[in-house]
């Protein structure tokens, strides 16, 4: 069983970071799901204004780790070996993750590769100038913003990957990681 989280910043990598381990085997879940399957079972449509409800209710109900802890449940009850935990935002999350035998790895760049990172992906949330993406990273680095504190997560990890360069660059630090724990395997 090889389990990983991966915390990072906005435009860091970490998209980046699944696709390659899922070409290496792994699945994807990023604890975000859990919010969508309770959506999906509460039969309410997964607008932006119905999952930001949904995952505060589910917070208030369960703490502040709560879609880790199921998201754990997910993967035992589903008996995957090789998973990758993403969107990991606060240091509760961590601690139940690294407390069920998760690798956490960072992931992340200057703020200025992060932003021209965002301009290039163009999702509909990274339409923004760049003082707008300094403000909003600020709030998720500081835990201003509910249930994330970035910088707090980042405290956690076993490793964190400098991803100012290249894809390549990534996945040798990514391999680097790997290599041991697939030995284990």
């Amino acid at each position: 069983m090889i389990r990983l989280g991966l915390i990072g910043t906005n435009g860091a990598g970490k998209s980046t970071a699944c696709a390659y381990l899922k070409g290496k085997g792994f699945e994807v879940f990023s604890l975000s799901n859990i919010i969508r399957l309770e959506c999906d079972r509460l039969g309410l449509e997964k607008s932006r204004e119905n999952l930001i409800m949904t995952g505060n209710r589910l917070k208030q109900e369960g703490g502040q780790s709560v879609l880790a802890q199921k998201a754990i449940e997910f993967a035992e009850k589903n008996g995957i070996s090789k998973i990758v935990f993403d969107s990991i935002r606060n240091e509760a999350e961590c601690q139940v993750l690294s407390t069920n035998h998760t690798l956490l790895v960072g992931i992340d760049a200057s703020l200025d590769v992060r932003y021209h990172r965002i301009q290039l992906r163009q999702d509909s949330t990274d339409q923004i100038d760049f003082e707008t993406f300094k403000r909003q990273d600020a709030i998720e680095m500081s835990g201003q913003s509910s249930g994330q504190h970035i910088a707090k997560a980042l405290e956690h990890c076993h490793t964190i990957i400098n991803n100012n360069r290249d894809e390549t660059h990534l996945h040798n630090a990514l391999d680097r990681i790997l290599d041991p724990l697939l030995c284990q395997d």
